[in-house]
């Protein structure tokens, strides 16, 4: 009777062994997957922000970010990555697709929409344009930072005071990794206009540009 128990306690316990590797396989299983899911979702996002490009040299047209604005709308709910997305991402992703379209005293940060509600609409309009540009840069170094492409290095070396503005409305603290620098920046590193628009504050356009894309 005494081994019949052992024997049974015994069978109880590797049954519940083996019940416990299965849904840890199991669970490791969907961990994959969704990764692999998030990486397909992030590379499709990226594609679609193209005519955003840190290097271009024009601010975006109002039909440029009307666009954008549908197209990241389709990616985040009709094609449903936007499930998929971090919170720091989905902050930025929230973000960066209100302020495209949004009134200009509705913009984020509340600074830029104060600066943009003093400017004739033409001007305001250029200086969103300008904006944007910068903003989805933010967007896409954290999709860097979620996929683990950093490194251990910081990409975003010249955060200029819209940029920690954006951060802070959005809940992030550019204090922190990836925004926090850890090394100076190249000397041989591409320098890009942080201002396409002309109409940008100059505290706004320091010599160093903005981060890589």
């Amino acid at each position: 009777m005494v081994i019949t128990t052992w024997v049974q306690a015994a069978g109880t316990v590797l049954l519940g062994l083996v019940g416990l590797w299965f849904a840890h396989n199991y669970r490791r299983q969907i961990r994959l997957k969704l990764a692999e899911r998030q990486v397909e979702a992030y590379v499709r996002l990226w594609a679609l922000t193209a005519p955003a490009a840190p290097f271009r040299a024009t601010p975006l047209e109002p039909a440029e970010l009307t666009k954008l604005h549908d197209d990241m709308s389709k990616w985040y709910f009709d094609d449903g990555d936007g499930i998929l997305t971090s919170s720091a991402a989905r902050d930025l992703f929230v973000g960066v697709h209100s302020n495209l379209i949004c009134p200009f005293g509705e913009m984020k940060p509340a600074v830029l929409a104060a600066q943009l509600a003093a400017l004739p609409p033409a001007d305001a309009e250029r200086r969103r344009g300008c904006a944007i540009i910068r903003q989805i840069s933010l967007l896409r170094t954290q999709l860097k930072k979620d996929l683990a492409m950093h490194f251990g290095v910081s990409y975003y070396t010249d955060l200029q005071p819209d940029d920690r503005a954006f951060l802070v409305s959005c809940g992030l603290s550019p204090r922190r990794r990836p925004w926090r620098p850890r090394r100076l920046r190249p000397a041989d590193r591409p320098r890009v206009n942080s201002c396409v628009c002309g109409v940008c504050p100059v505290k706004a356009l320091p010599e160093a540009g903005p981060p890589e894309f």
